[in-house]
């Protein structure tokens, strides 16, 4: 699975940020792969987004055990719904702490991660990664495939954004590419960054030979319509056309068999007709208002007349 090319002698250092909220089922399992990693993060900021359950009590106890390992706690979320908003913004406050612990001590961190809770890495993936970025100075985002280990041992890789970025869940970062790009607390955070670095000159890799797990199937801890509802929400804050929605609705229930591409929709078209805030940054409306789906109609367009190109 990973390069038989030895690693460069050099060993950059890089910090990890994880936002949680009630995971406390999972954080020990967690810390468990971090600390298992072979080129061990320097710093690690876990950032608590007004958990409910028992994360807090869990968290204290690994802070107290790993002095490398720091706790955030945000206030809480009140009576906003805005799950993906809140994700992001989670995201962005620890990337802002693990850089101002680096100045305070005056630590040199060539990349930072972010990895969710619910996603396991081998212990090799992020050497891996940082070995592969080391030699392409042009990747700003690395990152690998994410996917889902069935009961029968089957392995389910999940989809990518439309845009191309790689998923959210697990990315690592240039440093340079990340204070250009990744301080954007808005919903559709993947997307967006995404497009954002790639804007500034930086590639955005995501391996096709390396993998991770997420141990968690849906795309909510709330359930799958939750979690598809909410990425269709995030569709319409970033300006998304209605045809790429719908082109996305469609991949989305073919590659699950089910109906998460009709929740995909649902959330889209909720937040149309309440008439819910978007955003105004023109590099999202140019992307995803008419480059987008003019890429994707040129790509269907393309696979229809491939056939017709061969001949009989």
């Amino acid at each position: 699975m990973f390069s038989t090319v030895p690693p460069t002698t050099h060993l950059p250092s890089w910090g990890l940020v994880t936002p949680v909220r009630d995971e406390g089922e999972l954080i020990d399992e967690l810390a468990s792969v971090v600390r298992a990693q072979e080129l061990r993060p320097k710093r690690w900021v876990i950032v608590d987004d007004g958990s409910r359950d028992h994360t807090r009590e869990v968290l204290a106890r690994i802070g107290a055990r790993d002095p490398w390992i720091d706790v955030v706690t945000l206030p809480p979320r009140g009576g906003s719904d805005d799950v993906s908003g809140r994700y992001a913004q989670a995201l962005v406050h620890g990337f802002r702490g693990l850089l101002e612990l680096a100045e305070a001590e005056r630590l040199e961190l060539d990349y930072v991660a972010n990895l969710d809770a619910d996603v396991r890495p081998g212990p090799s993936l992020f050497a891996e990664l940082i070995d592969r970025s080391e030699r392409d100075r042009g990747i700003g985002i690395a990152s690998c495939r994410l996917g889902t280990t069935a009961d029968d041992g089957g392995w389910t890789p999940h989809l990518e954004h439309p845009c191309g970025a790689p998923r959210s869940g697990l990315r690592l970062w240039r440093r340079e590419c990340l204070e250009q790009a990744a301080f954007y607390p808005a919903p559709h955070w993947g997307s967006v960054t995404g497009l954002r670095a790639r804007n500034r000159g930086w590639r955005t890799v995501a391996h096709a030979d390396l993998v991770a797990e997420v141990v968690r199937s849906d795309a909510s801890r709330q359930g799958w319509w939750a979690g598809f509802r909410r990425i269709g929400q995030g569709a319409w804050f970033v300006g998304a056309h209605p045809l790429t929605v719908a082109m996305e609705a469609v991949v989305v229930s073919a590659h699950e068999r089910d109906l998460k591409g009709l929740a995909l929709l649902a959330g889209y078209v909720e937040s149309a007709v309440r008439g819910r805030r978007r955003s105004s940054d023109p590099e999202l409306l140019e992307f995803y208002g008419s480059d987008l789906p003019r890429r994707q109609w040129d790509e269907a367009v393309s696979k229809l007349m491939r056939p017709l190109r061969r001949g009989p």
